[in-house]
């Protein structure tokens, strides 16, 4: 049984509404409600702005919440990690909807800290499709040579051996 304790969201907002991205004071807006939401206290705050990117980080006991806004594109990306049983951070995603505006969100969940004391590593092999077309184009290129190699060889041989 697998007993993971931590939690990791990666959340992309595409195509954000230029006004409500660009902001700064909104981004830390949204960061604000974001922990706030998913009950996170701050125990300190990151900020950091550019003409193409907003950075906003916010630090709580074994959790943090980051955002990365780039205006020039309309797109957030969104990063919430919690190590603890407690907080939940999928409710942020109103926060982003209602603040942010994106036209379409993609959440990636991570688990993350199997405390499993029964854990063992499991090693895996497994052949790409790609891999598999690799591997049978540079099969066909070597058959080719091969091929190539024989004719010429055949060639080589009947010239020697006079005229047809």
């Amino acid at each position: 049984m697998d007993n993971y304790i931590g939690k990791h969201l990666l959340i992309d907002c595409y195509n954000c509404r230029a006004d409500e991205i660009s902001s700064s004071e909104n981004i830390l807006h949204v960061l604000e409600d974001s922990t706030e939401k998913i009950g996170m206290t701050i125990n300190d705050t990151f900020y950091h702005e550019e003409t193409e990117e907003i950075i906003a980080a916010a630090y709580g006991v074994k959790s943090h919440v980051c955002i990365h806004a780039y205006p020039l594109i309309g797109f957030a990306a969104v990063d919430i990690y919690s190590f603890s049983t407690d907080l939940i951070p999928s409710r942020t995603m109103s926060v982003l909807r209602a603040t942010l505006h994106p036209e379409k969100i993609r959440a990636t969940s991570v688990k993350r800290g199997n405390i499993n004391p029964d854990m063992k590593p499991s090693i895996k092999s497994r052949s790409t499709a790609l891999h598999k077309f690799k591997n049978t184009g540079q099969q066909m290129k070597n058959a080719g040579q091969k091929v190539a190699n024989f004719m010429r060889h055949k060639t080589d041989k009947r010239d020697t051996l006079g005229p047809e």
